[in-house]
């Protein structure tokens, strides 16, 4: 047999197929298969059992006929395939194995996972079905390909980092992404949730933290974020907007902020309304063990947020956008509301 044609024959498909088949043990298998639909040898790898079909009742002339020159019918009525024909399967997907082993073997350049084999890969479910998976994403048009991109992502991360130590494990931008979502739609307990139970698909907090430090999403108390929800507008081509404030309650507590090297939890001190950023700074202990035992903690969240409104020629709707926060008391008077808009 051709050599090329022995080295791509998982690539063959239909009429080519056929041909390879019926060089390889004759017309009357290239019936068989035919009936059944089965046409490439991915397809054939799958479903090996093909003479199963002829203990069926079927009463369709070409099933008859088929079964007629490929079977025995015994005094029962039971159906026995010709051993010719069971010996021709056997040899065909005996070739295939070894054609497998080769390209395995080769690819590896005959590494520790050379051993791989089609016998392996069909003893372990989990295997066999991403390789049915893989090839059936292969298939599909550009669009079906885009839906499963992430997908891939994730699989190909998780089982990549199986293999390493833990300390080796590394993320794709899109599994970063994707892991930030989660960290912020589900909380803290749902993310490490997920993250223990399937070892090397997320990055641990650590990572998380450095990433939301890094970004210009990060929110310090006090700060009105305009530079950034500019470029958030030009991001979305908008132009106008409705801005809204409104506060909510919230567990009372003190805690230290290390960009900005400022105390968070005290009522911000408004200046005409706008609260001073990072009013709470000081390297002294005396300064905040006053503020503790003079200032109550704040109570209350303020946020103010930014809905941006599309053009006439834009049917989506934006996500609002939060261009500050901070905490306060109940002590705001209605004048320090209107200096502030």
């Amino acid at each position: 047999m051709d050599d090329i044609l022995a080295e791509n024959v998982f690539a063959l498909k239909n009429n080519e197929f056929y041909e390879f088949i019926q060089a390889l043990v004759g017309q009357q298998m290239v019936e068989i298969l035919k009936f059944q639909s089965i046409t490439s040898t991915q397809s054939l790898i799958r479903n090996p059992n093909i003479f199963e079909i002829f203990n069926m009742n079927c009463s369709e002339p070409s099933f008859l006929m088929i079964r007629e020159r490929s079977c025995f019918q015994l005094d029962n009525g039971a159906f026995i395939v010709k051993i010719g024909l069971i010996n021709n399967l056997n040899c065909l997907l005996e070739f295939l194995k070894q054609q497998q082993q080769k390209q395995i073997k080769k690819s590896s350049n005959g590494d520790s996972y050379s051993s791989l084999s089609f016998d392996f890969i069909n003893k372990y479910p989990l295997l066999k079905k991403l390789i049915i998976w893989y090839q059936r994403v292969d298939n599909e048009n550009v669009d079906d390909q885009n839906n499963n991109t992430f997908l891939k992502h994730f699989i190909d991360t998780l089982t990549d980092n199986l293999a390493k130590s833990s300390n080796n494990f590394r993320y794709s931008n899109s599994i970063k992404n994707f892991a930030l979502a989660l960290y912020i739609l589900g909380g803290k307990l749902t993310y490490e949730f997920i993250r223990l139970n399937l070892p090397g698909s997320l990055p641990h907090l650590s990572l998380l933290n450095s990433l939301i430090s890094s970004s210009d999403s990060r929110i310090s108390e006090g700060e009105f974020r305009f530079d950034q929800l500019q470029k958030h507008f030009d991001s979305l081509n908008v132009h106008y907007a409705f801005g809204s404030e409104d506060c909510t309650g919230i567990v009372k507590r003190i805690k230290y902020d290390s960009t900005t090297n400022a105390f968070t939890g005290f009522p911000s001190l408004l200046d005409r309304g706008v609260p001073i950023k990072s009013y709470y700074q000081t390297d002294s202990f005396d300064t905040l063990k006053l503020w503790f035992n003079s200032i109550d903690n704040a109570s209350l969240l303020n946020v103010h947020m930014i809905q941006p409104v599309p053009s006439t020629d834009n049917s989506s709707i934006s996500s609002p956008y939060l261009l500050s926060a901070y905490g306060i008391d109940n002590t705001a008077t209605a004048d320090d509301i209107l200096q502030r808009w």
